[in-house]
């Protein structure tokens, strides 16, 4: 039955958007928390490794930053001062690079975080609110940066540092500052894909929504009226030029306003979802339900007028069997349906009112029957 595998793969979709959205649900308070907790022990080792290396100028600068860095992560992030974070840890990631190189040289490795910043400035102008998704922000900050790095490696050439580190210091900083280097870039190469991911994943549940919007009758969740003129048209198209057999079926449920009149508009909507997913059910693999309007409701059998009675009198007799529960009552109704084949040469019009006038056939009848 087409009409519920169409329901199938809408609610897989919407599945799979749930969880490709909570697989990365890390909001940007948390993770500017973690990044800044993450740069004051980084710092906080720097500290030390400085203390050893008896450069009294770092020491004292690193205090501060940790310090900042604690502040940040505790109390800006907390606060959702996402923006001050980004600036801050561009301007202090910046002026450390460049501070320690001009003190210890190049040899340690410092200006390798400068390097890091770029990505770093792309993701964030990327992923901030605050600075409205700014490309232009990131490049000039980037431009920034590359003269800088570019300047300090001039400078440091041709000036000797003002305080040399033994050359085991050196070397360790080396290594550690190239690794957490590699780390940091890592981490926000990933990042910046898990937030392309929740972008996509936004975008396609969006896409669902528009299309059940555009496709779908929201109380029955059948296909609506402007998807029918489609279908049918392709079914037309396709009976005329493969010869193959369809037909409709126009069914209305008997004296339905009564039972709005006398149980409110809240039963007859539930009445109409029970129908609907009755007939949803009743129907065979491949055919269409639409809801026609009010309590009408148009099916597309792809087969001959004997298949289709089949299935008109399986949903008229079920429709009849069933209840629908509605405040602690039970409420019964049937249906009456009228069925047309498609003959060569008709169309889409005179094929719906060919069923429309055996259906009111019925309705003056006797009602719950099949009129075909």
């Amino acid at each position: 039955m087409e009409t519920r595998e169409t329901e199938d793969v809408k609610t897989e979709k919407k599945s799979i958007i749930s969880r490709l959205t909570n697989s990365y649900d890390l909001s940007d308070k948390t993770k500017y928390m973690i990044i800044s907790l993450s740069l004051a022990l980084i710092h906080t080792f720097f500290l030390i490794l400085f203390i050893i290396g008896g450069v009294q100028p770092l020491v004292i600068y690193n205090v501060f930053v940790v310090a900042f860095y604690i502040f940040m992560g505790l109390v800006w992030a907390r606060q959702e001062k996402l923006t001050y974070i980004f600036v801050a840890l561009l301007i202090e990631v910046m002026f450390h690079a460049v501070f320690a190189t001009l003190l210890s040289g190049w040899a340690p490795g410092f200006m390798i975080y400068t390097i890091v910043l770029i990505p770093v400035c792309f993701y964030m102008a990327y992923t901030l609110e605050g600075i409205n998704k700014s490309l232009e922000i990131a490049l000039f900050a980037s431009i920034g940066i590359s003269v800088i790095y570019i300047a300090v490696l001039v400078i440091t050439r041709h000036v000797a540092p003002v305080r040399n580190m033994n050359s085991v210091i050196d070397e360790i900083f080396f290594y550690i500052n190239n690794v957490i280097a590699l780390i940091f870039s890592t981490v926000f190469s990933m990042l910046y894909i898990i937030e392309i991911k929740i972008k996509q994943s936004s975008l396609m549940g969006e896409n669902v929504e528009l299309e059940e919007q555009a496709n779908y009758d929201k109380l029955t969740h059948l296909l609506n009226r402007n998807s029918m003129d489609k279908f049918l048209s392709d079914t037309i198209e396709y009976s005329e030029r493969e010869n193959k057999d369809f037909c409709i079926l126009m069914a209305d449920i008997d004296d339905f306003k009564q039972v709005n009149d006398t149980y409110g508009h809240d039963c007859g909507d539930e009445v109409l979802k029970k129908i609907a997913a009755i007939i949803s059910n009743d129907v065979r693999q491949g055919d269409l339900v639409f809801r026609w309007g009010g309590e009408e409701m148009l099916v597309l059998i792809k087969a001959d007028m004997k298949a289709a009675k089949n299935v008109a009198h399986r949903i008229c007799n079920h429709v009849a069997t069933s209840i629908t529960r509605h405040k602690d009552i039970d409420i019964r109704v049937t249906i009456t349906i009228g069925v047309a084949a498609y003959i060569k040469g008709m169309s889409a019009e005179e094929l719906i009112k060919q069923a429309d006038v055996k259906l009111y056939y019925g309705k003056n009848h006797g009602k719950d029957q099949v009129v075909a």
